[in-house]
């Protein structure tokens, strides 16, 4: 009598864990299919590009898209989300990396906006920047002073953190 008044007891515990996992579930999949599009967007991109390219994909994600010696790095570390433009729906940068051979040429920021909860291209810009982060319409970034070529490129003084906002479809530096 014991036994099954205990496990009466465990019953709706286990329902109630069983729910909670469900919902945290639904979250990182609803951040999965969002990040998948962005990811998916970005190859189109780039796969239009080439006349003839060769796409790998690594275990940990990171997609090659290549022809000849050129090639372009997708790496799903660099999707940064949050809001963007003036709507309150989530949007999304992801920074993909030019390679000539072995040397990085350049880094393309496609900016993805997110309308009636689909993404499209708003545009892309070339620069040698890293994205920090994205919140509360602020996108900020790490902005290198010196060429990608030159002898200083990556000193810790050659580098300063600049604060972007997206107005009528143009990255507007704000003033510190």
């Amino acid at each position: 009598m014991k036994k099954s008044l205990f496990i009466y007891f465990l019953i709706p515990f286990f329902f109630s864990c069983a729910q909670n996992k469900n919902k945290a579930g639904d979250e990182n999949s609803a951040a999965a299919k969002f990040k998948k599009e962005v990811i998916d967007l970005a190859s189109n991109y780039v796969t239009g590009k080439f006349k003839g390219p060769v796409k790998t994909v690594t275990n940990d994600g990171i997609i090659t898209i290549a022809e000849n010696q050129n090639s372009y790095i997708i790496n799903p570390s660099k999707i940064y989300t949050g809001l963007i433009d003036y709507d309150n729906i989530e949007d999304a940068i992801i920074s993909i990396d030019y390679y000539h051979g072995q040397y990085l040429v350049l880094t393309e920021h496609l900016i993805l906006i997110n309308s009636e909860n689909k993404l499209t291209l708003n545009r892309s810009i070339e620069s040698d920047m890293k994205i920090l982060s994205i919140k509360d319409r602020v996108i900020t970034a790490e902005v290198y002073t010196r060429s990608r070529n030159g002898p200083l490129a990556n000193c810790s003084v050659c580098k300063e953190v600049v604060k972007y906002q997206f107005r009528q479809g143009e990255l507007i530096r704000m003033e510190p």
